[in-house]
Parts: C-alpha cells; sequence; structure tokens
C-alpha cells in the first residue's frame, strides 16, 4: 500500500481545519478513502476525508466502513469518481474538488 503524498494530506487537513467533516466535532482525525483503495480508489483530496475517530468502530470513520454510511462517504467500485459523488458534509450535501 502507498502512502498518501503529503501534499494531499495537508489539503484534506487545511480543507477539514481540525474538525471532522463527518460531525464537524473537533477531535482527532482519520484520513479515510470515499472509495476504498481495493475498489480502484486513488490518493486524491476529492476522495480522502478527515473523519473522528475509528476504534471499535466508533465516530465517523467507523460508520464510513459501516453497513449504511451517510451519502458520499463509501463509494462503490467502477465507474464512482469522487469529484461527481456528493459527500455528506457536517455542512450539508456538498461536492469535492482535487
Amino acid at each position: 500500500m502507498s502512502a498518501i503524498p503529503p501534499k494531499v494530506r495537508a489539503a484534506v487537513h487545511e480543507r477539514a481545519a481540525g474538525r471532522c467533516e463527518g460531525c464537524g466535532k473537533a477531535a482527532p482525525l482519520e484520513l479515510h478513502h470515499r472509495k476504498y483503495r481495493s475498489r480502484g480508489g486513488k490518493h486524491t483530496a476529492a476522495n480522502i476525508v478527515a473523519l473522528c475517530g475509528w476504534g471499535n468502530h466508533t465516530g465517523c470513520h467507523g460508520l464510513a466502513h459501516g453497513p449504511n454510511p451517510p451519502q458520499g462517504w463509501s463509494l462503490s467500485s467502477g465507474l464512482s469518481d469522487p469529484t461527481k459523488e456528493m459527500f455528506l458534509h457536517h455542512w450539508g450535501l456538498i461536492f469535492l474538488e482535487d
């Protein structure tokens, strides 16, 4: 598995501004691929979001990997393009850009 490039990691953290992009809480953040790498997802700012904790499948990162993630948190394989799939951000539904 390759590492997320520092430039992409920095862009995602800047966009999040220290808050979970799912719930808006100020918490330790983990980077989540909306379209999983195993499904062909890339290391791009539109495909990666900063979510609060995964520990014990709790927090937004755990929810993103659960059976019913919020809109745009987990994209299917195939032709899904993260820049064209809306993400349910704590502000509301938005498109993420690279």
